[in-house]
């Protein structure tokens, strides 16, 4: 009985040991990621240009489709793109909670959806910002929030950063780079038919989505940030997640832009990478349309 305790104990001081291993080597791994990988765009947050004034923040569509140096040019201010791949409102939050702690940010343009208000984008993503936990009284609020039953699992190393062993060693060596967060995606020349996908009449956030929406613009107003809600062009049906916007934005008196039915494109389906993002001609003929909007309702009062 002695001798197997014996060994048990080993057993365990050997997987305490592996975890701390795993703690000490992926914390600084993941620290020191090449600035333009795929890693910081999941977790840009963390990463941010803190000298931002601008600040586009969003899901996939933000990411691809906003090109912060049009917007930096026409602006005259320092511009950044937090999107992430697949982020809900509550990445939206988190983005935008790290960023005003620099007290540089003025406007934020949020791209936002149907699928950004939904639990399966909110909730399913949560591991994306398990690395985080212990370092981020924010992220632990938000982990609480969406899966209380994770919180003990974090106490290991080895469930804490289970979600990106892969994409940090991969985007460790390839060291992609970006325009200030934008990523563009490329121009073929090759056309498609459009996508009008058929949504349900009424778009209805799920509860704790709609929650941190609230927080999301309350953190805007008591910054002094300026706040646009927008949706970016599409060949697709975006009318529930437009009406609901509009709607929503009214409400809490901010501003709301629907381009999804932009003019200037044509419909042409050679600008858009599919129905849902534009491709790198098509953003630099959205981009300028949006930063000259933003900038005749910033200079309204002059």
């Amino acid at each position: 009985m002695k001798k197997f305790l014996t060994y048990l104990a080993i057993i365990f001081a050997g997987v305490i040991c592996v975890d701390v291993v795993v703690r000490l080597l992926f914390s600084f791994v993941y620290s020191h990621v090449p600035q333009g990988a795929e890693i910081r765009q999941r977790y840009k947050y963390e990463y941010y240009d803190n000298e931002a004034e601008v600040l586009i923040v969003g899901a996939s569509r933000a990411m691809f489709c906003y090109k912060p140096s049009i917007i930096s040019d026409t602006l005259n201010m320092t511009t950044y793109n937090v999107g992430m791949d697949g982020a809900g409102v509550v990445g939206n939050y988190l983005s935008l909670k790290k960023a005003v702690g620099t007290g540089k940010v003025k406007v934020v343009v949020y791209d936002c959806g149907a699928l950004q208000l939904s639990k399966r984008w909110n909730q399913g993503k949560i591991s994306n910002y398990f690395p985080f936990y212990w370092m981020d009284s924010d992220v632990r609020k938000v982990v609480d929030d969406f899966a209380p039953q994770e919180k003990w699992k974090l106490y290991s190393s080895l469930l804490q950063y289970n979600s990106c062993y892969h994409d940090i060693v991969r985007t460790f060596l390839e060291k992609t780079q970006h325009d200030h967060g934008f990523q563009p995606l490329p121009y073929t020349g090759k056309g498609f038919t459009p996508w009008y996908a058929k949504q349900v009449e009424k778009l209805v956030p799920d509860s704790m989505a709609a929650i941190y929406l609230d927080k999301f613009v309350s953190l805007c107003k008591k910054n002094n940030i300026t706040l646009f809600i927008t949706m970016c062009p599409g060949l697709g049906n975006f009318s529930s997640s437009s009406d609901f916007l509009s709607e929503y934005a009214r409400e809490k008196n901010v501003e709301f832009w629907d381009f999804t039915d932009l003019e200037e494109l044509h419909h042409d389906s050679t600008l858009f990478k599919d129905y849902n993002h534009l491709n790198e001609r098509g953003v630099d003929i959205f981009t300028p349309i949006l930063a000259h909007k933003i900038k005749l309702y910033l200079n309204k009062d002059d």
